[in-house]
């Protein structure tokens, strides 16, 4: 199904290093929810659509463009646009309940996060590294927190984007930003539970257990004790996979590291991705490797499990699957 509208009058370029592009919108995702399947899309639009026939119940026009995936829960499906605004509508006709605008943030990263939703409380990610807690009823703001470190090393550090999704557990709110910030919040209060840790990240932590697993920008995979924050250790996931690239007779080339996607736990092993093609599996308690698979190109986008199997979609759009 083509959900890109027929005439976009709102269309807009996109400028980036090789300058200005007219090929319309990018990004967005799906959520699927008491028969329905949501789609947000960078066309500005978010659509129900008939999870058995595949017909289209309803679609609501957005003023700007959302490239995260939509959240769906209690007959709400929420969003948040590149603009940093969560905006929650009514799972049967599509009507917009209600919006709250965070702070607007121009330097973000192409990847997008999607809200968290537990109850009455959901939580929102900002790429100006802004936690929102808001009601999920009404948009009333609970409480807030800023993941951003006060001190600059770099101007990729100034980029505070949340891109990976929060993660909501034991009353809990995982969360990692760009510039180098990890946060255990309490969901009631947006207290922090531990003393935040300098960890940049894109993706979503993941608490098991008694521990919660990171992946660093930097391919760095650390666990952490869920109750007080203490690094139990550090593993350094692209040891043996760095390279040099480029350059002529050894010189101006540059040294490239896979970009990795996850975890995920699966059959008692730590699975994640990257940007080298791999899946790969890793001991949940040593780190160490236990197993790899070539996936045919390079991955940006966590695996998924269902029903006993993998699921990985990589960069040339082949969907994987694993058993």
């Amino acid at each position: 199904m083509n959900i890109k509208p027929a005439e976009d009058s709102r269309r807009t370029g996109f400028l980036g290093m090789g300058g200005r592009s007219d090929g319309g919108g990018f990004g967005g995702g799906v959520a699927v929810g008491g028969g329905k399947v949501f789609v947000a899309s960078g066309y500005r639009t978010v659509t129900a659509i008939d999870q058995a026939s595949g017909a289209v119940i309803w679609t609501t026009p957005v003023d700007v463009p959302i490239h995260g995936a939509p959240t769906v829960s209690g007959g709400r499906v929420f969003v948040v646009d590149v603009e940093n605004q969560i905006q929650a509508f009514d799972t049967t006709t599509g009507a917009q309940d209600w919006s709250y605008r965070g702070i607007p943030e121009p330097a973000r990263l192409l990847r997008a996060s999607s809200p968290a939703v537990i109850g009455d409380t959901v939580i929102a990610p900002f790429s100006s590294g802004e936690v929102m807690a808001l009601r999920a009823s009404t948009g009333q703001s609970l409480w807030q927190q800023v993941l951003s470190r006060t001190s600059r090393t770099s101007a990729l550090s100034e980029i505070r984007d949340i891109a990976g999704r929060p993660v909501i557990s034991r009353g809990v709110v995982y969360a990692v930003s760009h510039s180098g910030v990890l946060s255990a919040m309490d969901i009631r209060s947006g207290q922090p539970k531990w003393a935040p840790l300098p960890i940049a990240g894109v993706n979503a932590p993941l608490p098991v257990g008694d521990v919660v697993y990171v992946v660093s920008k930097e391919g760095e995979l650390t666990v952490i004790n869920r109750d007080s924050g203490q690094i139990y250790w550090t593993r350094n996931l692209n040891e043996g996979r760095v390279r040099q690239e480029g350059g002529m007779f050894g010189f101006f080339d540059r040294t490239v590291r896979p970009v990795w996607s996850g975890p995920l736990m699966a059959s008692n092993r730590l699975v994640l991705t990257n940007s080298d093609g791999e899946l790969v599996a890793f001991d949940p308690k040593t780190g160490a490797q236990t197993a790899s698979i070539r996936m045919g190109g390079p991955v940006y986008i966590a695996p998924a499990a269902y029903n006993g199997a993998l699921y990985v979609l990589t960069d040339k759009g082949d969907l994987v699957s694993i058993r």
